[in-house]
């Protein structure tokens, strides 16, 4: 059973088609366990109805004929309980339902098991026997596995087919939606420009070939150029390493040379496949063949197949010249480097899509900083066939649109039409003081992190910056910058301000923040080394830059200085004693700078239940309520996976932020909060009511929210949040705010809300 699944999956993972993949399960399966029947019907949405998509043993004339409603037959009694379904006898069934022409009379013995996605059923598979009794356990675990295991397969090729325009009855399909998680808000309407992580085999896929012989020369020339290389570098090596260590060079060059991996890709690009995918099609099988073979040794050659195939792949992404990216374009990717915003002028990209991540993923969080509409987690988006395509990106529902009906492009278009009126009417604010209606003042500052958030944060008349993630410079470099250059830029951001405070946080890497020059690799990076915990571990790296800030500093003293990750007392002790190490270095060296105010951030469970102690050591608290959440509910915040539970208005959240609060004002010392809940209205309107005075977000939000506290009592707010601090589902508290907010004359569309 064990041999037949990894066959099956296999064989449907190397096929693009979605009939062919399923005409191979119903066969191999067939075959395999010895039925009559093996059946696919496949849920259409676009005509709610089962749709026959393959069987072996049934009518072949009935593919793609034959349809179940939701409520028809055993297929869909599988569906609708999202369970298998074990018969001994299905005609005796009540739901038994008898489909003319399609030949299931000789059968008696029924397994069906419901293929999900995700929570979503996308269909029913089914194996069948003409003689009646049960099938055995075994039968039944192996069929559940193989639909587990088919289901993501399943997922991608429909909504590779809905990218063709295709539903599966072959009728054209408009309005062909994709769903992520919203991760910037916005509505932006332009082309994509896919970027591709270079040297990636399994990021490569297929794509017709425009010229096969010039393909064909480049797959030729690639091959060339990697021997030429292996045979260079094994002559430049051979005085240094023994005869057995230099063998594997002449075997990575036999393997090359081997005609029957070279003639199974020009096979590919003869069909008419491009080089690139016909390479990755062809090292992925080697790869997972080497990978499920028992014995260690040739298990470990995958890796060298998979090093190989990188190498080939390298020299033909080399061939092909860059495509720059162009003025209004939609990014779309897996996995997109925050670097991307240091490369492009302001304005240059109007969206961007990532297959992976979530909505607090810095790329997300340097997004919403710059206003660009963004969507995380689209993990069924068939992104590499999508370059040059019309796309509209709904970043306030999660979801990217292609073909367009004319219908549906007025509606986005008037939403933008919309945005940008409401845009200019905010301006209006800049300069009006941030207060609720009955004279309570709210300080409202911004997160930095790139120089353009500056020019960005003065024009929405910040109160001063609540949060300058200080690592966004260090990923924009390929090595730690020095003294001098973290000073320069340091100094940008506290004169740009000055006298306005600039609350710096100590370089905070680990996690979903990464340095490609300092690598941190962990099995659970989100409960590893990061935040304080490096920086304590690496004291150079810790008085290299609070230096640099205090000299950034000199004569401006509007510095204050934050803490990140902070668990325990001692931590703080220890970073307290580097930052008066420095003060002191720095005034024996004849720069006269102040001790700036240090405050830590509460972001870990541990933290919120020592504030108090906290508070006789430093000056400030400030809630990071992005990684609060995220430990708070075990869930990560860059997997799409959960992203559904990743809520900030969860009840245990809003009690923990209570607790803090309560606490901080308890030990006499400032709070904030600098966590993206802030730049929600809805989440803004609660901070107030449970006591937050000070709110720090992107400064694409800022007069949103500014918009929206001057329409509210704190008055009202505060007994709003009371009540929601009683409720016990994260959905219950969003639906009962913007119940609220309505009955109190606020549009929903100054909440972000889109009309339906």
């Amino acid at each position: 059973m064990l041999h037949l699944l990894r066959q099956v999956v296999e064989e449907v993972n190397s096929t693009r088609d979605l009939q062919a993949s399923l005409r191979t399960v119903v066969g191999r399966i067939r075959a395999g366990m010895n039925v009559q029947v093996c059946s696919v019907f496949l849920w259409d949405a676009h005509v709610n109805r089962y749709v026959l998509m393959a069987t072996d043993g049934l009518s072949a004339d009935a593919i793609g004929k034959v349809t179940l409603t939701q409520n028809e037959g055993l297929i869909a009694l599988v569906g609708k309980r999202e369970e298998p379904l074990n018969l001994s006898d299905a005609t005796r069934h009540p739901n038994y339902h008898h489909v003319p022409g399609l030949g299931e009379e000789p059968f008696k013995s029924l397994l069906a098991v419901p293929i999900i996605h995700h929570r979503k059923v996308l269909g029913v598979m089914t194996i069948q026997r003409t003689e009646p009794g049960r099938f055995g356990d075994s039968e039944e675990a192996f069929m559940v596995t193989l639909s587990a295991q088919l289901a993501g397969v399943i997922a991608h090729a429909e909504a590779t087919g809905a990218l063709s325009g295709l539903n599966l009855m072959g009728g054209e399909q408009l309005d062909v939606r994709f769903a992520g998680v919203a991760g910037s808000q916005g509505v932006a309407i332009g082309k994509a420009h896919v970027l591709v992580p270079p040297s990636d085999l399994n990021s490569v896929r297929y794509r017709p070939a425009r010229d096969i012989a010039a393909e064909l020369a480049l797959f030729e020339n690639a091959l060339t150029k990697v021997r030429s290389e292996l045979t260079a570098t094994r002559e430049r090596l051979r005085s240094e390493l023994r005869p057995e260590e230099l063998a594997l060079f002449n075997v990575y060059v036999g393997i090359l040379e081997d005609r029957a991996l070279g003639d199974a890709v020009v096979e590919l690009i003869k069909k008419g496949e491009w080089a690139q995918s016909a390479l990755a099609t062809v090292m992925r099988r080697y790869i997972d063949h080497f990978e499920s073979i028992e014995d260690d040794y040739l298990r470990e050659r995958a890796a060298d197949m998979r090093d190989l195939g990188r190498r080939v792949l390298s020299h033909l992404q080399a061939s092909v010249p860059d495509v720059a990216i162009p003025d209004h374009a939609i990014l779309v990717g897996e996995e997109i480097s925050p670097t991307v915003f240091g490369d492009l002028a302001a304005g240059r990209i109007a969206a961007i899509v990532c297959t992976t991540g979530s909505a607090n993923s810095h790329v997300a969080i340097l997004a919403r900083a710059l206003a660009i509409p963004t969507i995380m987690g689209v993990q069924e988006l068939p992104w590499q066939g999508l370059q040059g395509e019309e796309l509209v990106v709904d970043g306030y529902r999660g979801h990217v649109y292609y073909r367009l009906s004319a219908e549906k492009r007025q509606y986005f278009e008037s939403i933008c039409k919309e945005e940008a009126e409401r845009e200019a009417d905010l301006e209006s604010l800049t300069d009006v003081a941030s207060e609720t209606s009955d004279g309570v003042a709210i300080s409202l500052m911004v997160n930095t992190g790139l120089q353009t958030d500056v020019v960005r944060s003065q024009n929405k008349g910040a109160d001063g910056v609540g949060l300058f993630r200080t690592e966004v410079p260090f990923m924009m470099r390929d090595r730690f910058p020095s003294e001098d250059e973290q000073a320069k830029i340091y100094r940008a951001q506290l004169e740009a301000f000055a006298p306005l405070p600039v609350t710096m946080r100590m370089l905070d890497v680990g996690g979903d923040k990464s340095l490609d020059y300092f690598p941190i690799v962990e099995d659970n990076p989100f409960l590893g080394w990061r935040g304080i915990r490096v920086m304590l571990d690496h004291p150079e790296l810790f008085m290299v830059q609070i230096r640099a800030m205090l000299r950034a500093s000199l004569n401006l003293n509007n510095l204050k200085v934050m803490l990140p990750m902070v668990t325990s007392v001692s931590e703080v002790e220890e970073a307290l004693a580097i930052i008066h190490r420095a003060v002191l270095e720095l005034n024996e060296e004849g720069v006269a700078v102040n001790l700036p105010e240090v405050g830590v951030m509460v972001e870990v469970p541990s933290a919120v239940y020592l504030v108090k102690e906290f508070a006789t050591q430093i000056d400030f608290i400030s809630v990071g309520s992005n990684d609060l959440t995220q430990y708070l509910l075990a869930v990560d915040r860059n997997n799409p996976r959960v992203a559904n539970i990743y809520d900030s208005l969860h009840p245990a959240v809003l009690k923990a932020l209570k607790m803090v609060i309560d606490a901080a004002n308890e030990g006499g010392i400032p709070v904030s909060l600098c966590g993206e809940l802030a730049g929600d209205p809805l989440g803004a309107v609660t901070l107030v009511g449970l006591g937050y005075r000070h709110l720090s977000m992107s400064s694409s939000n800022l007069l949103r929210v500014k918009s929206v506290l001057r329409q509210i009592d704190s008055g009202w707010a505060h007994t709003i949040a009371s009540g929601l601090l009683h409720l016990d589902d994260p959905k219950v508290v969003r639906s009962t705010l913007r119940l609220a907010l309505r009955k109190a004359g606020i549009p929903l569309t100054d909440l972000g809300i889109l009309p339906s």
